[in-house]
């Protein structure tokens, strides 16, 4: 009985060449390009390709070769989408941020960073609540609110608009410091890119941060009572837990792997208390569900 030879496809080969092709030309600076913007616009063409590679590709070599050209449309499509393209994009200008409303009783900050790093510390100054500046893409837009209510400073800071997330330096920049001083209820949203929350120094009275996809780090304040809440997410948290914050922690896992470091008390149930915890009553709690990716919580000494 004879067998008939079973045709390789194309497609596969092709998409690995076509990714390891973009970042060789990002590593030698002739285009930009964003790696998780790029994983998330263009794994459905994976889907796509590879569906089509089964259905048509190893029919024939006319077959085959009509799936690559689809998968190539897609392909370079997405990268499109996503701003893959030469290594020109325009930055906006800095903007500088300040708001002192002087002296308050407490604060209601939320910091939106659709694209880009964020890196978010604390200072001192009597009267100033927020500081900083902003470099965003030159499609994006800065919106600011300001305002009182119920005895608090309100805050708003975000984006709109798509900006750059790429390997290249032309990513946006927020550089942002708030009062350390002044019991702060904070909300930080992130989309993509990378981010750093300082929070050592601050005095929180809330926490809630919503994660998009990239790599955050968040240094939690030696002291406090506050209540938060870390979500969502794809890629990879860690959470930095001073040695003198009594903290519980509970992690609720998504798909993805949790990494707990020396120093906790396993309570079962994932959930986790902090070595001044133990001999604490009173405790700040934290919920941490992580979306895809990895989990690190960590006890950071002298701090």
């Amino acid at each position: 009985m004879k067998h008939g030879h079973r045709r390789r496809g194309l497609v596969g080969p092709f998409i690995l060449v076509g990714i390891g092709l973009l970042f060789l030309l990002n590593n030698l600076g002739l285009v930009q390009v964003s790696f998780w913007r790029l994983a998330a616009a263009l794994w459905p063409v994976v889907l796509i390709g590879v569906g089509l590679d089964l259905l048509i590709g190893r029919r024939s070599s006319a077959g085959s070769l009509l799936a690559l050209l689809l998968t190539a449309l897609f392909f370079v499509g997405g990268a499109l989408f996503v701003g893959v393209r030469p290594n020109t994009a325009a930055l906006g200008d800095v903007q500088d941020i300040r708001y002192a409303p002087g002296p308050v009783a407490a604060a209601d900050i939320r910091i939106s960073a659709s694209t880009g790093r964020l890196t978010l510390d604390s200072h001192g100054d009597v009267g100033v609540l927020v500081v900083g500046s902003v470099r965003l893409g030159s499609n994006e837009k800065l919106n600011e609110e300001t305002g009182e209510k119920n005895g608090k400073a309100i805050y708003r800071l975000s984006s709109s608009g798509v900006g750059v997330v790429g390997l290249s330096g032309n990513e946006s920049v927020w550089n942002l410091r708030i009062n350390g001083e002044t019991p702060t209820d904070l909300d930080v949203e992130t989309g993509i890119g990378e981010t750093e929350l300082h929070l050592a120094r601050m005095q929180l009275t809330a926490l809630k941060v919503d994660l998009g996809m990239g790599t955050t780090t968040i240094t939690l304040p030696r002291s406090g009572t506050f209540t938060g809440e870390i979500s969502g997410g794809i890629g990879k948290l860690v959470v930095r837990v001073p040695e003198s914050l009594a903290v519980r922690i509970h992690v609720d896992t998504g798909i993805g792997r949790v990494q707990i470091g020396d120093g906790f008390s396993d309570l079962g149930d994932n959930v986790y208390l902090s070595s001044a915890a133990q001999t604490s009553g009173d405790l700040a709690t934290l919920k941490v569900s992580s979306g895809i990716g990895q989990v690190v919580i960590e006890s950071l000494a002298g701090e």
